[in-house]
C-alpha cells in the first residue's frame, strides 16, 4: 500500500474493557502477540500513527508518541482509519489495498475500516468524538462499503475466549518464517521446534520445557525461562520476562513485557510489568500493568453449578454467556498473600487489598483494606507515592500526564468507592 497515514480510533463501547480501559486506550489491548497499535505498526511500517481516543487520555497518547489532533494530517495522502476493537490481518490489509475511492469496511454490520482518499475531508465530522451507533448508521450510509473477514471484539472475556485463534494467526503473520528449530541447553524438552519462536538473548535453563505440540510459542527478546518451567503452546511471552522455576504456563496465555511470573497462568492475559512471582493460579483473566499478586493469590475461573458467570461493573452487569471466566484487574491494584477471588471479579485501578480470604466480586478503584478490618478509601496521595516507587524499580516514570489521570479516575468514581465502603461495613 502507498504511504498512508493511520488513525487509530476508539468508540463508545470503550466501558466495556472496564477496568483496563480506564488507564489505556483500546488500541493499547493485547490479544494474541500484539496490541492493536503495535500491529498496526507492523503491518503499515511507513505509516505515520494517529488516533481518535478519549480527551483523558490524549495527553498520555502524545507521550507514545502518537498524533490525536486528525487537523495536523496532511491532506495529500490517503488516510486510514481503523477500529481499535478488531483484529487486523495481512489479508484484510491486501484487501484494503486494492481499494481506490473512499470506503468503509464492514465486519457483522459495524465500520472496522475506512479508507479516505487524498482531499476527501468528509470523514471529520464523523470522528470529532467517539463513535457511536448514530455515527456508525452515517457513516454506512455515506460511503461504498466492503465486507471485511476481520474478529471484531467486544469484551475482555471475548478476547480471552479467542485468544487461542490470534496467537495462531500472528504467529503464521510474522514468526513462522523466522521460526527456526530451537537449538539450547540439551536438558531443555522440546516439542514441535518448528513452531517454536525466540528472539534474541533469550535464556532458557535446564529442565525447562517448552511444549508447542497444540500450537505455537513466542518468547520476546531477554526473556529468562528458569529451570522446571513449563510453557505450553498456544503461549506469548513478551521482551524481558522472567519465568520464575517450576512456573506452568498453560495454553492460552499471552504476557506483555517485563513481567515476572510463577506458579500456573492459564487462558490469561497479562499487559506487562506485573509481578506474579510465587505460586497461586491465574485463569481465563485480564490484568493491566503494574499488578502486584502476592503469594499464593488464586482465582477461580468455573462456578461450581458450570453455569455462565455474569460480570459486574460500574455501569451494570453483564452475562458474559461465558462459562469458564476469571478475574479482570486494572493497573496498578495490589493483593496480598493469600487473595482469593471469585470467578468474574472485577478490581478497579490503585486498589490494594491484604488479609487474604474472599474478597468481594467487585471492588472499586482506589480501595484500601482487608475482608477483617474493613475498606476505606486509597487516599490518592499514597497510591501516587506507591505507583511512583514500584515504577522506577522498572525504570519507569509516573509523567504528570498518568498523575493526572490517576486523580481524575479517582475523583469520578468516589461515589462508587464510597457506595462499596457503605455497603461492606454494613455486612
Amino acid at each position: 500500500m502507498a504511504r498512508t497515514n493511520v488513525i487509530l480510533w476508539e468508540d463508545d463501547l470503550w466501558k466495556n474493557f472496564y477496568p483496563i480501559s480506564l488507564t489505556h486506550p483500546l488500541f493499547e489491548l493485547r490479544a494474541g502477540a500484539f496490541s492493536s497499535l503495535e500491529r498496526a505498526k507492523a503491518l503499515f511500517p511507513r505509516a505515520q500513527i494517529s488516533a481518535v481516543c478519549r480527551k483523558q487520555l490524549q495527553p498520555i497518547v502524545e507521550e507514545m508518541g502518537i498524533n490525536t489532533n486528525p487537523d495536523l494530517l496532511p491532506d495529500n495522502t490517503p488516510i486510514l482509519l481503523i477500529n481499535s476493537r478488531i483484529f487486523l490481518t495481512h489479508r484484510a490489509v491486501n484487501t484494503i489495498s486494492r481499494t481506490n475511492n473512499t470506503t468503509v469496511f464492514l465486519s457483522q454490520n459495524i465500520p472496522v475500516a475506512l479508507y479516505v482518499v487524498p482531499g476527501d475531508n468528509s470523514w471529520r465530522a464523523f470522528f470529532e468524538s467517539l463513535p457511536d451507533d448514530d455515527s456508525y448508521t452515517e457513516i454506512m450510509s455515506n460511503y461504498e462499503a466492503v465486507e471485511l473477514d476481520v474478529p471484531i471484539f467486544d469484551s475482555l472475556w471475548d478476547i480471552i475466549s479467542r485468544n487461542s485463534q490470534f496467537q495462531e494467526m500472528d504467529f503464521i503473520t510474522f514468526f513462522r518464517r523466522k521460526a527456526v528449530p530451537f537449538v539450547g541447553d540439551t536438558n531443555i524438552a522440546i516439542y514441535n521446534p518448528d513452531d517454536i519462536y525466540t528472539g534474541n538473548d533469550v535464556r532458557i535453563d535446564s529442565y525447562a520445557v517448552l511444549d508447542a505440540r497444540e500450537g505455537p510459542i513466542i518468547i520476546a527478546q531477554g526473556t529468562h525461562i528458569n529451570s522446571g518451567a513449563v510453557i505450553a503452546g498456544p503461549a506469548v511471552v513478551g521482551a524481558d520476562c522472567r519465568i520464575m522455576p517450576y512456573t506452568r504456563i498453560r495454553p492460552e496465555t499471552t504476557l506483555g513485557s517485563v513481567c515476572r511470573i510463577g506458579g500456573e497462568v492459564e487462558a490469561s492475559i497479562i499487559l506487562g510489568y506485573t509481578n506474579k512471582y510465587h505460586d497461586g493460579f491465574l485463569g481465563h483473566s485480564y490484568i493491566g500493568e503494574w499488578v502486584n499478586f502476592g503469594a499464593l493469590t488464586t482465582n477461580s475461573d468455573l462456578k461450581n453449578n458450570y453455569h455462565n458467570i455474569r460480570v459486574k461493573m460500574p455501569e451494570g452487569e453483564m452475562d458474559t454467556e461465558l462459562n469458564k471466566v476469571g478475574i479482570f484487574v486494572g493497573d496498578h491494584t495490589k493483593f496480598g498473600i493469600g487473595s482469593l477471588l471469585t470467578s468474574g471479579t472485577t478490581v478497579g485501578v490503585s486498589a490494594n487489598l491484604f488479609g487474604g480470604g474472599l474478597f468481594p466480586k467487585y471492588v472499586p478503584s482506589f480501595i484500601w483494606g482487608s475482608n477483617s478490618d474493613g475498606f476505606v478509601h486509597y487516599k490518592i496521595d499514597k497510591a501516587i507515592e506507591t505507583a511512583r516507587i514500584v515504577m522506577k524499580r522498572r525504570d519507569k516514570q509516573l509523567t504528570e500526564s498518568r498523575i493526572n489521570l490517576l486523580k481524575e479516575i479517582y475523583n469520578y468514581y468516589t461515589e462508587d468507592r464510597t457506595a462499596f465502603i457503605v455497603e461492606q461495613h454494613s455486612k
